[in-house]
């Protein structure tokens, strides 16, 4: 049996999962080495490492890294309720299905990136223009994913909520929200995984700080050390809040089980 740390995690997966990393370390320092390529364009493992401790100690990385996770954040919760909100009613709401849900599905096929000139004519170029292009990012895969698990609650589930005689707010905390939690947390998943790697884009328009700011300027300046770091940066980052999102589900997920074991 394989060892487990104290999150549950497999160790030998962790170590797997650890090899290509490493791997890609070892070619690029080689082709450093080799001169394969110019380190103007290809810069040493070494260098990228001093250029993320500089930028940290001198605190342009940690204001960066609060204004992006702002923008995202704020994107997040505002796009993320509207689509956990009509998610609902489009759910529980054959009406409401028929009536908004062939709009909502022609505006899902809009690529997210086409929004953007709409967006700069209507409210200019500023920080209400990313949060807004950010916010339409977060909307669409929470309203689906909501919308999937309100429609898919079991009937059975339905039928005791009107034998308890269930109304309005209890009805969706005692038996909507529950059974459609999982499908609500794998869109919150996916709507944090678009908002990271959108924000770039977002903060390329009138932006004085912020990850995508950042490689920006440094692209500007041919500083490739800065370019590659905030790459870095942002991958990193991407993983860390899909992990602990994915931490959070499977605890969603037991208890789901459990409510559906025992709840009603």
């Amino acid at each position: 049996m394989s060892k487990r740390n104290f999150s549950g995690i497999d160790l030998k997966d962790m170590l797997l999962a650890l090899i290509v990393p490493l791997f890609v370390l070892v070619l690029w320092q080689i082709a450093v080495s080799l001169q394969l390529f110019s380190e103007l364009l290809l810069i040493p493992p070494v260098t990228l490492v001093k250029t993320l401790r500089d930028l940290a100690h001198s605190g342009d990385l940690t204001v960066n890294i609060i204004a992006s996770s702002k923008r995202v954040v704020t994107g997040f919760l505002i796009g993320g309720s509207a689509g956990l909100i009509l998610g609902v009613f489009m759910g529980i709401s054959s009406f409401v299905d028929r009536f908004i849900g062939p709009l909502i599905k022609a505006c899902k096929h809009v690529p997210l990136f086409a929004w953007m000139p709409m967006i700069i004519l209507l409210f200019g170029i500023g920080e209400l223009t990313k949060v807004v292009f950010l916010s339409i990012g977060a909307f669409f895969p929470i309203l689906y994913n909501t919308y999937q698990g309100v429609s898919g609650v079991p009937k059975i589930y339905r039928e005791l909520a009107q034998v308890f005689d269930y109304k309005s707010y209890r009805y969706l905390a005692k038996i909507i929200i529950p059974s459609a939690m999982p499908s609500i947390i794998t869109g919150v998943r996916l709507s944090f995984g678009i908002l990271w790697m959108f924000l770039v884009g977002a903060e390329l328009f009138g932006s004085e700080d912020g990850l995508g700011y950042m490689m920006t300027w440094g692209r500007q300046l041919f500083q490739i050390d800065v370019v590659m770091a905030g790459l870095v940066v942002i991958g990193f980052i991407g993983f860390l809040m899909n992990y602990i999102l994915g931490i959070i589900e499977k605890h969603v997920l037991r208890w789901q089980l459990s409510f559906e074991g025992g709840a009603l």
